[in-house]
């Protein structure tokens, strides 16, 4: 001020500041000032200063336009448009180039972006940032920019990478480190300080060409400068930056510093950013899926938090490192997300997995209840009930009779796999292979699982694994079945003692909410598998009892021959009585059990004649009174041979009493009507029927038409008169039908 008078300078002033600095060899100087009004002196100093910028031949003039204006109308080609404010024709005229001034600021209050081009509301004028038209200008390129909105702006071989806003991101640097700000003095170290320093502020004093003390001119040789305000404690044209208030002089030379040292800010694309995403998102989910986090929900909920906070700092500071050592600005907001999501998703599936396995264990606890009912319930099925007969708990536990294979499983094992049907398979120790035993679901599944089985049951015969097939029909072992309703199967082999004594088939697997896939997987194979053991533990109880039982019918059968044996009149009279009892029970209606038990008790029931001496039974004349007193006395003696067999006790009442009468005059014990068992009314029938169609030494036997009318003339005194009537109406019916077959 005390050199130059006033301010704003004169314009003559800056004239003769660029004629000093075209004598020192400056290369480039730019104005970060307009000059839209006349000079207040006079026309001569708007001349003087229009004069001296044609003969510097390389002075570039700025142009700016309020940023709001800007905002107003934003085109999609990337170009800002807005009313401008420039300097007037005479000196805009002698500009070798023209910048505009203008910054843009982020929500926060800091100007980190310079528009790539600015243009009047016609869009006829079009200006790139001061510093570019410099730098430009500098490095001689001239040829004709290409603007690729929100990605790059390229002018010959150079490449300026853009926002998605179609601006250039300044790269600030350190004010107190890369600027230098001049100041006369001779200190050696102080200087070269200061010529370290890619950008020096020097004060309009230090290069006044009329000061003895001014700088020489050569001090700006090859030298880009920069004209305009910094004066400490105004506040014209300051903008706050990441390092504070700055002049807009100084964020130019920041730029133009970007230019020149190639420190331009790289932008990934969204296609760049979108493959990053899409990688990084798969990496990290597998990741992060392929842990399967187990707690409760609040330490899920606490460890996400951490983890994201973790994840964030992360990305926070790979973006840090990219920007500083790469120059790569990564909007980390898309990232933060993406964690964020992919954190989300985790705690959600591990929530639902955990919901999934809570219902999975109740499922597992609700067969097993099943499981348990069934494999260790007392009670006899309906097929095997003795509810006709006497309730007598000793007659279900002598008569034994064996279950069939566990076959109760099938049904609730098939709801609650969410299948369409299940089969069992048992070994045959006679043949050493799998025989179908039974199978719970539609028939048609059951035709092509049986079409199946015999090729699935070798291989798990040889390897004793379970085994399951996803696609039934195109299993490369099975072309040559003809498969149409079986989709997929699960085949898990039952093993006791080392010995895969059964096999379980699960088919045709159903989406559920519990397990959602369409397929068998390994969840249903844990699931079936926990119980496999009890199956297989309840197949091999049931081939004990039956062999047990076996054991039981085969010892009474022995007794019964045996009895056959002594008696050579009356050989088969024991199978006889039992195959006749047989079919009266069978017209009464009597359940297998029943049937079973009856038999059993027609076998023995003249046991006790094995306390009989051979003379009296092999007697081939009439028998004396004693003799017949002997005969009579077998009930008891058969009893008493029951007697003290727990197994056999139960079979007493055909034993002791099938030669008692309806109308209560037989014996031994006298009972009359009902009172008898009604096993000992049936067998008094079966062998009284065979006693009078069997030949003696003394006499022939009767025919059974005979035989059938004295039975008749019995029923209600000697017989029950319901049972003779059903013997009689099916022995005459079965006779029939013989003849006419005959």
């Amino acid at each position: 001020m005390e050199l130059l008078g006033r301010w704003p300078w004169p314009r003559s002033r800056y004239a003769e500041l660029l004629g000093y600095l075209k004598e020192g060899g400056a290369s480039v100087i730019a104005f970060d000032m307009f000059f839209d009004m006349p000079d207040i002196e006079g026309a001569e100093n708007d001349f003087a200063l229009s004069e001296a910028a044609d003969n510097t031949g390389m002075t570039i003039f700025s142009v700016w336009s309020p940023t709001a204006n800007l905002f107003k109308t934003r085109p999609l080609d990337g170009i800002y448009k807005g009313r401008l404010s420039e300097s007037i024709d005479i000196i805009a005229g002698s500009a070798k180039g023209v910048g505009h001034l203008n910054l843009f600021y982020d929500s926060d209050g800091v100007a980190r972006r310079v528009p790539i081009q600015i243009a009047d509301t016609q869009g006829k004028e079009r200006f790139m940032p001061l510093s570019l038209a410099a730098f430009l200008e500098q490095k001689g390129i001239d040829q004709k920019p290409e603007l690729s909105p929100g990605s790059l702006l390229k002018i010959g071989n150079l490449h300026i990478p853009l926002d998605s806003k179609s601006c250039i991101p300044i790269n600030y640097i350190d004010f107190e480190k890369q600027v230098h700000i001049y100041h006369r003095s001779n200190v050696k170290w102080l200087e070269k300080i200061g010529q370290e320093k890619p950008i020096t502020l020097y004060s309009f004093s230090d290069v006044f060409p009329q000061d003895e003390n001014s700088l020489p001119a050569s001090q700006f040789k090859d030298n880009i400068v920069f004209i305009g305000l910094a004066t400490p404690g105004s506040e014209q044209d300051v903008h706050v930056t990441p390092f504070g208030r700055k002049f807009g002089i100084f964020i130019q030379a920041n730029l133009l510093y970007n230019f020149l040292a190639d420190r331009l800010i790289s932008i990934p694309g969204p296609i760049y950013t979108i493959s990053i995403l899409t990688a990084l998102s798969i990496i990290f989910g597998i990741l992060i899926f392929k842990i399967h986090i187990r707690g409760s929900t609040y330490l899920l909920l606490a460890g996400s938090f951490l983890v994201l906070f973790a994840i964030s700092a992360i990305i926070a500071f790979t973006g840090l490192i990219l920007f500083q050592k790469l120059n790569i600005m990564i909007d980390m907001i898309p990232f933060a997300a993406m964690f964020l999501m992919l954190i989300g998703t985790c705690l959600a599936v591990n929530l639902s997995t955990a919901s999934g396995e809570s219902a999975m264990r109740d499922l597992q606890l609700n067969l097993l209840l099943e499981v348990g009912e069934i494999t260790t319930s007392k009670d006899e099925s309906d097929q095997y009930s003795l509810k006709l007969f006497k309730e007598d708990i000793e007659i279900t536990s002598a008569l034994a009779v064996p279950l069939k294979p566990p076959i109760e499983l099938l049904e609730p094992i098939k709801k609650i796999t969410h299948c369409e049907a299940t089969a069992l398979y048992v070994l045959d120790d006679h043949t050493g292979d799998f025989a179908y035993s039974d199978f719970s679901g539609r028939n048609e599944i059951k035709e092509d699982s049986l079409k199946t089985s015999a090729i699935v049951n070798k291989w798990i015969q040889s390897d004793a694994k379970p085994f399951w097939i996803d696609n039934v029909s195109k299993h490369p072992d099975l072309p040559h079945v003809n498969i149409n309703n079986l989709h997929c199967l699960l085949a898990i082999p039952l093993i006791v003692k080392k010995q895969t004594i059964g096999i379980f088939y699960l088919y045709n697997k159903l989406a559920s909410k519990i397990s959602p896939s369409a397929e068998f997987t390994s969840d249903e194979l844990r699931l079936i598998s926990s119980f496999t053991h009890q199956i297989a533990v309840a197949i091999e109880n049931h081939r004990l009892h039956v062999d047990i039982h076996d054991i039981f019918l085969d010892y009474i059968k022995s007794i019964a021959s045996a009895l056959d044996a002594r008696d050579t009149y009356t050989h088969g009279h024991s199978h006889r009585v039992a195959e006749f009892s047989v079919e009266i029970g069978k017209q009464l209606g009597l359940s297998e059990g029943e049937l079973e038990f009856l038999e059993l008790s027609a076998t023995i029931h003249d046991i006790g004649k094995i306390g009989i001496s051979e003379s009296v039974l092999n007697k081939p004349g009439k028998l004396t009174n004693e003799e017949f007193l002997i005969i009579k006395s077998h009930p008891v003696k058969g009893s008493k041979i029951l007697e003290p067999m727990s197994r056999l006790h139960a079979l007493m009442p055909g034993v002791r009493n099938h030669h008692e009468r309806y109308d209560g005059k037989g014996y031994p014990d006298g009972l009359k009507g009902e009172e008898n068992h009604l096993v000992a009314r049936i067998i008094s029938i079966a062998d009284t029927y065979d006693a009078m169609t069997s030949s003696r030494v003394y006499r022939k036997g009767l025919p059974p038409e005979v035989a059938y009318k004295e039975i008749e003339k019995g029923a209600g005194t000697q017989f029950d008169p319901k049972l003779a009537k059903l013997f009689v109406d099916f022995m005459r019916k079965s006779q029939e039908i013989t003849s006419i077959n005959t």
